[in-house]
């Protein structure tokens, strides 16, 4: 049974309505101490510049805006964040009966004569077994267990030496030829090891593009972000093909995705990053948290089964997080100074003991 989502949680229209931290349901006191004690700031990951208030972390409860850091409407890439956003299109498609997340995937693609190698063909090697639950893992992790061993195709391109101290980078069931292109692929028997791996996704983006025979941006909004508010002008999602031509991508670290391999476009779709990407502000990003945080509800409408939602996080320090003990929603755009660990969390980013009721809105904002 649905958890029954209480009175005094509300929805936000065109804008959010800020309300203060005592209507929000918290200890001003405690509050205020605890905002003390932090030290936030923009961040920096792979030689990104986000000086000069280009970043943005926004907090709410109930529906309603408590607190902002930053710039809340500075939009950006939000690298792997955009991995929640797969989770639901995969539930849609549960939903709609196009696939079951346990049955392989090459029984509704098999990518032959479009992918750039026989070996990547999803209905030979271990890819027979793969399956859509494989690609996006235990929603209590981050890790997958796809098989698919690469996560950047710079770092991989360097070797595996030094593998005792570096098995993020190059776990050691993985067959290592130095070209990530060739390598992305599915290495090892699925189910049978865990891994966080970025090329999976891609490859997983790929299929789902199939199933939908749409471009899976359009899906979105026309089944979820217009409903909750977020118009189509308002966010992007950047293609693979744009990400694989992006040498500099991450200025520091050139050659990034490598890996990204072709098709960038099925049956005349184009393809957009499953791996993330997702360009949106913490304004914006905030409403999916609420949404997380009503489990799928919006406006008395079960919009998403809550079984394929999940928060995430991007390695340049961006994600979405939402709890339904407090009703409270994270969202965060290269911001650093919060140890919040966006995929896994189920308490909110303010200590319990912050909060003493419920919001109570005085009057109409």
């Amino acid at each position: 049974m649905e958890r029954e989502i209480p009175e005094w949680v509300t929805y936000p229209r065109e804008e959010w309505i800020e309300i203060t931290p005592s209507e929000a349901g918290l200890d001003v006191e405690k509050f205020e101490r605890f905002l003390s004690g932090l030290d936030i700031k923009g961040a920096s990951f792979g030689g990104e510049d986000h000086t000069g208030n280009k970043w943005g972390t926004v907090l709410t409860r109930g529906g309603y805006l408590v607190h902002a850091w930053g710039d809340r409407h500075y939009r950006f890439q939000t690298a792997s964040m955009g991995k929640a956003f797969m989770w639901v299109l995969i539930g849609f498609a549960v939903e709609e009966g196009m696939l079951d997340p346990d049955e392989p995937i090459h029984m509704s693609w098999t990518g032959e004569g479009e992918l750039s190698h026989p070996h990547k063909y999803l209905d030979r090697g271990h890819h027979r077994t793969l399956t859509w639950r494989h690609l996006i893992g235990p929603k209590a992790k981050s890790a997958h267990q796809g098989g698919f061993p690469m996560e950047l195709g710079s770092v991989w391109s360097k070797g595996p030496e030094g593998r005792a101290r570096a098995e993020r980078w190059w776990p050691a069931w993985a067959t290592w030829t130095g070209d990530p292109f060739y390598d992305l692929y599915s290495h090892v028997e699925p189910g049978t090891e865990e891994h966080y791996s970025s090329a999976g996704f891609w490859r997983l983006g790929q299929a789902l593009t199939c199933v939908w025979d749409r471009d899976l941006k359009e899906v979105l909004d026309e089944r979820l972000f217009g409903k909750i508010g977020i118009p189509p002008q308002r966010w992007d999602w950047y293609t693979g093909r744009t990400m694989s031509e992006s040498k500099y991508f991450y200025p520091a670290i050139p050659d990034s995705y490598t890996y990204l391999d072709p098709p960038f476009e099925i049956n005349g779709r184009v393809v957009r990053s499953g791996p993330g990407w997702v360009v949106m502000s913490p304004s914006d990003i905030a409403r999916f948290g609420h949404l997380l945080a009503t489990r799928g509800q919006w406006e008395g409408e079960q919009l998403v089964d809550p079984d394929w939602l999940r928060g995430h996080s991007g390695g340049n320090r961006c994600g979405v997080s939402g709890e339904s003990t407090h009703y409270t929603a994270m969202a965060q755009v290269t911001t650093d100074g919060f140890d919040h660990p966006h995929s896994t969390v189920t308490t909110s980013l303010l200590p319990d003991e912050l909060f003493a009721g419920p919001v109570q809105v005085s009057g109409q904002r």
